[in-house]
């Protein structure tokens, strides 16, 4: 992992507790990366919204002329460099703590779909064999090719809850957020399964579609998730808490 994806992650809350510790020490010890990470916190790519891909791309360029010009200019003193690794772990100390305290519905979900969404758990079995193929192909992110499997499932049982489930994650993993909604609307309105999460998937993707009024709606849902004790309550509470 490089320095930019290294200090990227760290601020979209997508490296471990380890990986978070390791960071923060390495401002201590090395200056030059202590540099890297003030440039990237002075180039603004830390904003209320997750960066999007198109300002990504922009600060890696600017990133990558920022690293020209440090390669040409001479060695700085050591004492002021350690001194200003100091100066930038409070800054980033401070920096962390506004912005997993406040981190804004979209980069909520894009961190939950990052932890949760991206490795689903397979089961095979003699009776769902053809589901669980599915699932393996989403966690290739055989996107297409699990999608045909999900819909040829669902020609043969329309009612089946969980391929309805899995096929609103794969639309959503697509950014086709209107498609996912209405895969998981029509799961959410079946009240006879123990487990049942198309609630708490239908908030995600009204938080990753973010539409006006999305936000508010989405919230409502975690709330409603949680009122009803229903499946990923707990995941439910945690999200309010840090939105």
């Amino acid at each position: 992992m490089d320095s930019l994806e290294y200090i990227d992650n760290y601020f979209r809350g997508l490296l471990t507790e380890e990986e978070r510790l390791a960071l923060e020490r390495r401002v201590l010890s090395d200056p030059a990366f202590a540099e890297d990470l003030a440039f990237y916190i002075n180039a603004g790519s830390l904003v209320k919204e997750e960066v999007l891909a198109e300002k990504r791309a922009r600060f890696k360029t600017l990133y990558d002329q920022h690293q020209r010009t440090t390669a040409r200019r001479p060695p700085v003193r050591r004492l002021w460099a350690y001194g200003a690794a100091a100066a930038v772990l409070v800054m980033v100390a401070g920096l962390w703590w506004i912005f997993t305290r406040n981190a804004g519905p979209e980069k909520l979900a894009n961190r939950y779909i990052d932890r949760q969404l991206t490795n689903l758990p397979v089961k095979m079995s003699s009776v769902q064999d053809n589901l669980q193929m599915a699932v393996s192909l989403y966690n290739e992110e055989r996107f297409t090719e699990a999608l045909k499997k999900l819909q040829d499932i669902l020609q043969k049982d329309p009612g089946l809850i969980q391929a309805k489930n899995y096929t609103g994650l794969v639309y959503l993993r697509l950014k086709e957020y209107d498609k996912a909604l209405e895969y998981f609307q029509q799961s959410a309105k079946d009240t006879t399964l123990y487990s049942n999460p198309a609630l708490f998937f239908e908030s995600l993707t009204l938080m990753k579609r973010d539409h006006p009024g999305d936000a508010v709606m989405a919230r409502q849902l975690l709330q409603e998730v949680v009122d009803r004790n229903l499946d990923k309550k707990e995941d439910a509470l945690q999200m309010l808490k840090d939105w």
